[in-house]
């Protein structure tokens, strides 16, 4: 055992001795120190020290004080790996690099919420509770007391049990307020009927800014955006129909989704409960329609054999009125309803598709009464539409893979309809639609393509039978959307004989544009469009177009 030598050596050792190495502070921690003395004092440079001596406590956090720090490396960063250690240096020269380039502070703006979409809170989809599976008992399983197999015994399958029917609702007037659905209360429903009152009259609207009118192009269809401002929650479920008011001085939209509910949207309202939401119907809402000669009534369709009326001109006391309701028969079923005509026939007749391969023409001067019913299918009729030029030339398309042409002259209850012209397709037709002038025809089937008919420029489709059998051009697409996505439903741009529309399953989500002769446009996409836009209504007087998706969103393109 030496003893410490006597003088200088001491000395030394007492109070000239250096700490050890884990308690002196490491070069490069001073360098730090340095950097931060000699920074420019702004936001950006004091944010970004800020969040390095958050990261360097987290780090000493990790670090063990009984553990000594290696020659030449700091002790925070003891016992990190070289991943860490590399990650480590890349966050600080990121860092260093915002802040040179001043861009801190926006990098801060970018994790910020984003804004609620309107109507979420009145619309918030309800988690339903799964019931849980009732065991089956060991005799309904061929067992004994002892889980052994029955001898002797056939082993029968287990019956499901029925699904449970969802009553309709019943035919009388149902008040607008008291149907209200969600977070929508019967005094925000009034409130909001009430603000309606006389605003879908065009010729009461004073005082309010009239929407822009003029034709729609190729070319103004890439000048169309979907602002933040215009995406709205119109109903918690699935949007099988959606319809735009005609009116051109207050802009309203309607959306009806899969358990009998309409969304109502008033866009000028701004974030003052821009959203309404009613419940009239007991199934899926296919059809939703405004005729622009009564643009105080919507008309709306459901799965529940059932059309209704909403008188949107009667304030806090309006109601949805039947006016059409399918008979059931002796066990109690009855034909679903699919859709309402996209436009009125002579003398203002709507036709409503049933499943039953029938439709129903109404007439709106009687209101409740039966409707003329007429075969004109074997199978669920999916869609009709009059020509605009022709209001006697009616246009169907059914699950039975064919577009048929009528004359409604000629319908009478002695005999059944024949068809001008029978159209077939290779699967299911989802839609039919007359183009603005009357001489094409747009098709959209489940075999993927999109056809157009053209009748070279006879609006009045006299060609001799046989004479449509082909399409004049077909353009293919993937319809292909599945049980969870609405069906698309191919519409014409607004005052085009050359041009539609029709949803896309494609990426980057859009909408896909399409010419008559086959060709396609630039796709309209847009960073606030992440979803699939199945359903698509325009505007009749103004460039706007609305879309929907699954979720019970509708955003205006504009």
């Amino acid at each position: 055992l030496q003893l410490p030598m006597a003088g200088g050596a001491a000395t030394s050792m007492a109070g000239g001795e250096a700490p050890p190495s884990h308690k002196r502070k490491p070069a490069e921690a001073q360098e730090r120190v340095e950097r931060r003395r000699t920074r420019v004092s702004t936001p950006e440079t004091a944010a970004a020290i800020k969040l390095e001596q958050k990261l360097e406590q987290k780090l000493e956090h990790r670090h063990s004080p009984q553990e000594p720090a290696a020659v030449g490396v700091s002790a925070p960063l003891v016992g990190l790996s070289e991943y860490e250690l590399q990650r480590i240096e890349n966050i600080r020269r990121n860092h260093a690099i915002l802040s040179e380039l001043g861009l801190t502070a926006l990098a801060s703006e970018l994790k910020e919420k984003p804004k609620p979409v309107k109507g979420a809170a009145v619309n918030r989809k309800a988690k339903t509770e799964r019931i849980p599976v009732r065991p089956r008992s060991l005799r309904a399983q061929n067992l004994d007391a002892d889980g052994k197999p029955l001898l002797y015994k056939e082993l029968l399958p287990a019956t499901p049990m029925p699904e449970p029917r969802k009553m309709r609702k019943p035919s009388v007037r149902l008040d607008a307020s008291k149907v209200s659905t969600g977070a929508t209360s019967a005094d925000a429903a009034a409130a909001f009927l009430a603000r309606l009152d006389g605003a879908v009259d065009e010729a009461s609207a004073k005082g309010q800014a009239s929407l822009t009118v003029g034709a729609s192009t190729t070319s103004d269809l890439l000048t169309l955006q979907v602002s933040e401002d215009d995406i709205a929650k119109l109903v918690p479920e699935r949007i099988f129909s959606l319809e735009i008011h005609p009116s051109t001085s207050k802009l309203l939209v309607a959306a009806g989704d899969t358990w009998g509910r309409i969304g109502l949207w008033d866009v000028g309202a701004g974030d003052d409960a821009p959203v309404a939401t009613f419940e009239p119907h007991s199934r899926p809402v296919a059809g939703l329609r405004v005729l622009p000669s009564a643009p105080h009534q919507l008309l709306s369709c459901a799965q529940d054999g059932a059309v209704r009326c909403l008188d949107l001109s009667g304030g806090p006391a309006a109601g949805f009125t039947e006016v059409y309701r399918v008979a059931e028969d002796s066990d109690g079923d009855y034909a679903s309803l699919h859709g309402l005509s996209r436009t009125a026939g002579e003398g203002g007749s709507l036709v409503v598709c049933q499943s039953d391969g029938r439709v129903a023409m109404l007439d709106p001067r009687v209101w409740g009464g039966a409707g003329a019913l007429f075969a004109l299918h074997d199978k669920k009729v999916y869609c009709a539409d009059y020509s605009a030029t022709r209001p006697w030339l009616l246009a169907t398309s059914s699950i039975d893979r064919t577009v048929r042409l009528w004359d409604t002259r000629s319908f009478s209850s002695q005999a059944k309809p024949k068809p001008l012209h029978e159209l077939p397709h290779g699967l299911a037709v989802t839609a039919a639609r007359f183009s603005p002038t009357g001489t094409k025809l747009l098709t959209t089937c489940n075999d993927n393509l999109l056809r157009v008919y053209d009748a070279s420029g006879d609006a009045s489709w006299a060609a001799k039978r046989g004479a449509y059998t082909t399409a004049f051009a077909a353009a293919k697409h993937n319809n292909h959307t599945g049980r969870f996505i609405t069906p698309f439903q191919a519409e014409w741009v607004r005052g085009s004989d050359e041009a539609y529309v029709c949803g896309s399953l494609e990426q980057p989500r859009g909408i896909d544009v399409l010419r008559a002769d086959g060709g396609a446009e630039p796709r309209m996409t847009h960073d606030n469009v992440t979803s699939v836009l199945s359903l698509l209504a325009w505007h009749p007087t103004a460039p706007i177009l609305a879309a929907s998706n699954a979720s019970g969103k509708v955003l205006l393109w504009r």
